[in-house]
């Protein structure tokens, strides 16, 4: 099998087995190096067509990207590249380098391994990996890519490729190769004048070569030019380095030279890199001495001092290296991605830099304190002045008697503290100064019970956990969030093989499996759970599990003995206030799988501005999460499974029940709501449909437009949710607003091909209308279950369904029903070669359907008739009757109905032999379907424009169509469409052939 090596870092560039890989234009240039910057994760269509035409994509945009995406595959396939490597992956494509090399993935695998290096003191082997990772720069980033999406990650890969040199360079100098590093930072300064880090190397290169003058004159210049382009002082850093040229500080001189490992170290102007943080500057040697001329002080005589001598140039040498860690974790498992993100802070700072800070966040149980805990053991050997740790969920509430405890673990005499916090802070922060530290505040509550235990200093690491999100932690202290969700299925077996011994786990597989999946993935829970089975060895997996599959006493399972899921989520559950409480409580009673903020403040009645307040409340308190935005743009929020248990147990104890179950229900019937008007902008108006009684909550109209821009992308947005509303509802007796929602639902599932939904709206809606005895209901889900049926392909059952959907509905007098439920029967009849009772059916329902102003299904009537008439030959009858479809179907605007009555009409003239004339529908019909983006009616429009074409003799136009509709058609998975459209591939190829005529319609 042959592989691929693909190379952003210059011009993009693919070889396979040293052969270079020629590419296309500079629209598959652009394909491609977006979906390399988004390695291994899905790129909408949307997204690359935005980035190819630079935010004004062609209406053929999703089109040509589909077009772009087959001649990728194509030339992978020609290098003998085996399976795929762009993958379809709805809404989009994601681009799998599993087995192939890509040169950005390496850089930041060296660049990563060099700042570790780093961090540990290995200052000649981090050297090295820098200067490989540099040497895989061909020039600039995705140079030739033009449009500001692709000009935007070339300017972020830039700055990664300075801070990288910054690193190596660094590196060198602390090597003491500051000789060779002076002309190329001079370059690399004139290059870019503001950069300070920069600025600062070369100042010390200078320095360290004797140089002083002109280390100095580097430092003039670039302090006027921060004055005049920023209005700005130079950083600290700079000016400290200024001062100690001025003064010749010993703790500047060069350190002795160490000699290279590998090769020679490329030029740093010459070559480029990508690091995400720039590693440590190992500190030189100093004298205990600070600028008085005092020996240096121990903790003992700070804690007596009544004034702050500040220097960079010192460092006190504690007489104790604190250890306070808790143990480590023995099960801890997976976190990797979380883990690399705390692995980045190793990366070290000047000390006059602020402190690097991490902030853990998630709900309680969900393993904050693991994390940190682990990390920090883990990390420790990068912090050889010590490691502090304070629990401050148990600690004490004032911020003075934690810093004591710090303090006395720092060294300080614990009957020579300072009696006042602001003291213990000045003291604190002082001890902590040119120390390498690591500070671990777990179960932190507030930013207030955090900001005085921060050091000052860069040297120093904090890691603080909490169930806020703290966001006053990351706008004035720069700290990286660590957001952790449930674990993965992998991690979560994982855990559990961990805990229980004896092979039991590795021996139910699919228990194990099932039983992580009850547990929600969530470490306290699984933790619990495998200690109930540690402890009783013989239980068999299966036998948990079966326990834990009951929901109602799931939560009681998980919360025996010490650690109680229960108990933690109280935790959260017990810091909101007393209408959020609520809020929470009334969410758990729907029964979807994610909320939109339109239909949360349809539960509350209130503004959708208020509802999402309150979501993003409780996403900050980790008791939802989000997964959206969704299609239409709205933001979705959705429970973990053990916090809507919890929720739910919480709302049976809700004071007025009435009062949620109302708000429950409005909020169903709101679903309902805009499930009709989407069906009404997608068909043209209330048409192809019967609705029933039940109430519809009013949606503010704007909210509507902004929801329904494009119909469709709204149900595939709310698809599972409309599911399980059907569901619900039908559960709990609202039978009129099961089946009147799954009617109005029941067309997208067609235009989508979804159906398993379609069946199942119709068979919950069925049965919930048989269960209150509403016969309109019965008559109409018959009839949908009879089309879901036979668009499935099974005829039989589909033609009983919809006989006794007739007799239902004519029994009850619903005249526009029955003739909705004989078109549908007529097309069955019809597959069946029945052609004259078909259109029949067809006449008989005509009547009706114009009494009632349905344009659409008159037209669909008048296409079936069409087909009727192309069946039997006569394609000049089925260009008529598609005309009088194609005039009622204009009058629709640009609907599904109306694309399908052009579809009818082109075939019908392609049959006739009237080609211009065919091409003209079938290009209508594609302008609708294109809008729309319906994949697969795009894919059928462009069959028949193939069609045309090549009986036109525009071979390469069909061509073009033909291979735009096998890449829809692979998308879309229709195997029908994919036999015809090969069938059409041969004709093509047979057409091209020298001497070959062209090919006529039969």
């Amino acid at each position: 099998m042959s592989s691929i090596r693909f190379g952003l870092l210059g011009t993009i560039r693919l070889t396979c087995e040293d052969r270079e890989i020629r590419l296309g234009g500079p629209r598959q240039r652009a394909v491609l190096a977006l979906l390399l910057l988004r390695h291994g994760r899905t790129v909408s269509v949307d997204e690359l067509a935005e980035t190819v035409w630079d935010g004004s994509p062609p209406p053929t945009a999703r089109t040509q990207i589909s077009i772009c995406v087959a001649q990728l595959r194509k030339l992978f396939r020609e290098a003998g590249v085996d399976g795929e490597v762009i993958v379809t992956s709805h809404p989009g494509y994601r681009l799998d380098t599993e087995g192939h090399g890509l040169d950005l993935v390496d850089f930041l695998s060296l660049t990563g391994h060099a700042a570790a290096l780093a961090g540990s003191g290995r200052s000649a082997e981090a050297a090295d990996a820098y200067r490989r990772a540099l040497a895989l720069w061909r020039g600039p980033a995705l140079d030739g890519l033009t449009g500001y999406a692709l000009e935007q990650e070339a300017c972020w890969l830039e700055e990664q490729r300075l801070t990288a040199l910054d690193g190596h360079a660094e590196l060198r100098l602390a090597l003491g190769r500051h000789q060779e590093l002076t002309a190329e930072l001079a370059a690399l300064v004139r290059e870019h004048p503001l950069r300070e880090r920069t600025r600062h190397s070369l100042m010390l290169a200078q320095y360290r070569s004797g140089r002083r003058a002109d280390a100095l004159e580097t430092f003039r210049t670039g302090h006027q030019l921060s004055i005049d382009e920023l209005g700005l002082e130079p950083g600290t850093a700079l000016r400290e380095l200024h001062n100690a040229v001025l003064c010749e500080d010993p703790a500047i001189a060069a350190p002795p030279t160490v000699p290279e490992p590998v090769a020679a170290v490329a030029p740093v102007a010459a070559v480029a890199a990508v690091a995400a943080v720039a590693p440590a500057v190992p500190v030189a040697p100093v004298t205990a001495e600070d600028p008085e001329g005092r020996p240096d002080t121990s903790p003992a005589d700070l804690a007596g001092e009544a004034h702050t001598t500040t220097t960079t140039a010192c460092r006190p040498a504690p007489p104790t290296t604190p250890s306070d860690l808790p143990p480590n974790i023995p099960s801890f498992t997976g976190r990797t991605a979380e883990t690399e993100v705390l692995d980045a802070l190793l990366d070290g700072r000047p000390d006059g830099e602020p402190p690097r800070v991490a902030l853990v966040t998630g709900v309680a149980g969900i393993g904050k304190t693991a994390l940190a805990v682990h990390w920090s053991h883990r990390a420790a050997a990068s912090f050889p002045d010590g490691c502090l740790h304070v629990d401050l969920g148990s600690a004490p509430a004032a911020p003075g008697e934690v810093l004591g405890r710090l303090l006395r673990s720092l060294g300080a005499p614990g009957d020579r503290l300072p009696d006042d916090e602001a003291s213990r802070i000045s003291l604190y922060r002082r001890l902590l100064r040119g120390r390498r530290v690591l500070v671990v505040l777990d179960d932190a509550s507030s930013f207030a019970q955090v900001a005085p235990l921060l050091p000052a200093n860069g040297g120093c690491c904090v890691v603080v956990t909490s169930r806020e999100s703290m966001e006053e932690l990351v706008l004035r202290n720069g700290a990286v969030r660590v957001p952790l969700g449930v674990l993965d299925r992998a991690d979560s077996t994982a855990l559990l093989d961990r805990i229980v011994t004896g092979g039991r786990t590795a021996a139910s597989p699919a228990q194990t499996a099932r039983l992580a999946e009850l547990c929600d993935g969530l470490p306290l829970a699984l933790c619990i759970a495998a200690a109930r089975l540690a402890t009783r060895p013989h239980w068999t997996v299966r036998r948990l599990a079966d326990r834990l599959a009951d929901e109602h006493r799931r939560l009681d399972e998980l919360s025996l003995g010490g650690s109680r899921v229960r108990a933690s989520f109280e935790l959260s559950h017990g810091c909101l206030s007393p209408r959020l409480a609520s809020v929470y409580r009334r969410l758990s009673l729907l029964d979807v799988p994610d909320v939109p903020a339109w239909a949360v403040a349809a539960l509350l009645d209130c503004p959708v501005e208020t509802a999402e307040q309150y979501l993003d409340e409780l996403t900050d308190a980790h008791l939802l999460e989000v997964s959206g935005p969704d299609a239409t743009g709205q933001y979705r929020y959705r429970f973990q499974s053990l916090l809507r248990l919890y929720a739910r147990e919480r709302a049976q104890e809700d004071p007025d029940r009435p009062a949620a179950e109302a708000a429950r229900d409005r909020a169903l019937h709101s679903w309902l709501t805009v499930a009709e008007a989407a069906h009404r902008r997608e068909y043209g108006g209330d048409h192809s449909v019967v609705h029933g009684p039940a109430p519809r909550p009013h949606v503010d109209r704007d909210l509507l437009d902004d929801l329904l821009a494009r119909p469709l992308d709204w149900f595939d947005s709310e698809r599972h949710c409309l599911v399980a509303a059907v569901t619900q509802s039908a559960r709990l007796g609202l039978a009129a607003l099961a089946w009147d929602l799954a009617a109005s639902t029941v067309g997208f599932c067609e235009i989508r091909s979804n159906t398993d939904d379609w069946r199942r709206l119709c068979e919950e809606g069925l049965a919930a209308s048989r269960a209150a005895g509403d016969r309109q209901g019965e008559g109409v889900m018959l009839g949908e279950l009879g089309a879901a049926l036979l668009y499935r392909g099974e005829s039989e059952a589909s033609v009983r369904l919809l006989e006794e959907a007739e007799g239902v509905l004519r029994a009850g007098g619903e005249v526009y029903g029955a003739a909705l439920n004989a078109c549908k029967l007529a097309v069955v009849v019809r597959q069946r070669g029945d052609a004259a009772a078909a259109r029949a059916l067809l006449d008989g329902a005509l009547p009706a359907l114009r009494a009632a102003g349905d344009l659409s299904a008159q037209a669909h009537a008048l296409n079936n008739l069409a087909q009727i008439a192309l069946d039997a030959g006569d394609p000049e009858e089925a260009v008529r009757l598609g005309r009088e479809a194609v005039a009622l179907a204009r009058g629709l605007g640009a609907t599904r109905g109306a694309a399908q009555a052009f579809h009818r009409l082109g075939r019908a003239l392609l049959a006739a032999g009237r080609l211009p004339e065919a091409e003209e529908a079938l290009t209508e019909a594609a302008g609708i379907v294109r809008t729309k983006h319906d994949r697969l009616g795009m894919a059928y429009v462009l069959l028949g424009l193939a069609e045309a074409r090549l009986r036109a003799g525009r071979a390469d136009r069909a061509d073009e169509d033909l291979t735009a509709a096998l890449a829809l058609a692979e998308e879309t998975g229709s195997t029908v469409l994919m036999g015809r459209l090969r069938l059409l591939r041969v004709e093509l190829e047979e057409a091209r052939a020298p001497g070959a005529a062209l090919p006529q319609e039969a």
